[in-house]
């Protein structure tokens, strides 16, 4: 075999908590994302399987070198469902994606190799980033207006709501525009956002709808 281009896979299976690994509360749809892209590989063969609850901002993952272990033993590539499923610390990404004799698969991402896959794992890093600190510059705004949370003032919050919309707009725009300017669809786009585990304004995963609606706001 050749190292990187056989269809052997190592398959790793990360959640963050063990309720999640105990009841498969994302174990389920991991596996789902993973064999619908192993159907579509010629002779795809599973050499080993991994479970691992851990967060996956910890540096410490007992689990996830000995998958790479085993890769480096069957000469085969380590595949998980998203980039954030692999780790969410970027530093680890990178030292990930440079090891030598290690090819990484991104179910979501099937024809990304290792340098796009860092890529989409500092675009997901830099989107959490924005997301606290948009929410607590909001939350910040609102104490200095009097505004005490779980109160109904329906009036603030949504002028506050629609400010926080447009924001969110602008900060997307650019990427989402460049990749229309690449001929995807807004479907293909919310796969490569969803992949790289980028969320929406309220941490959930993108529709064509909400596409549309970024580029629009940007545009107002």
């Amino acid at each position: 075999m050749t190292d990187g281009t056989t269809n052997d896979f190592v398959v790793l299976l990360r959640v963050s908590t063990t309720k999640q690994g105990g009841d498969g509360n994302g174990i389920g749809a991991q596996r789902r994302d993973i064999n619908l892209f192993l159907q579509q590989q010629e002779n795809p063969r599973v050499v080993a399987e991994y479970v691992e609850v851990v967060s996956g901002a910890k540096s410490e993952r007992p689990i996830l070198e000995q998958a790479l272990e085993a890769c480096k033993q069957h000469k085969c590539s380590l595949l998980v469902q998203k980039v954030d499923r692999l780790t969410r610390d970027v530093e680890m990404l990178g030292k990930l994606t440079k090891m030598r004799g290690i090819k990484i698969r991104i179910a979501s991402l099937p024809n990304a190799d290792n340098f796009q896959i860092h890529l989409f794992g500092i675009l997901g890093a830099q989107e959490r980033e924005f997301i606290s600190q948009r929410t607590h510059s909001a939350m910040q705004e609102a104490k200095a207006r009097g505004v005490k949370f779980g109160n109904p003032k329906l009036a603030e919050l949504n002028r506050t709501r629609k400010r926080e919309a447009r924001i969110f707009a602008y900060e997307h725009a650019v990427l989402i525009t460049n990749l229309r300017k690449e001929n995807k669809t807004y479907r293909e786009i919310c796969t490569l956002l969803n992949a790289s585990g980028i969320t929406t304004r309220n941490g959930g995963q993108f529709h064509p709808v909400q596409i549309n609606r970024i580029l629009k706001r940007a545009g107002e």
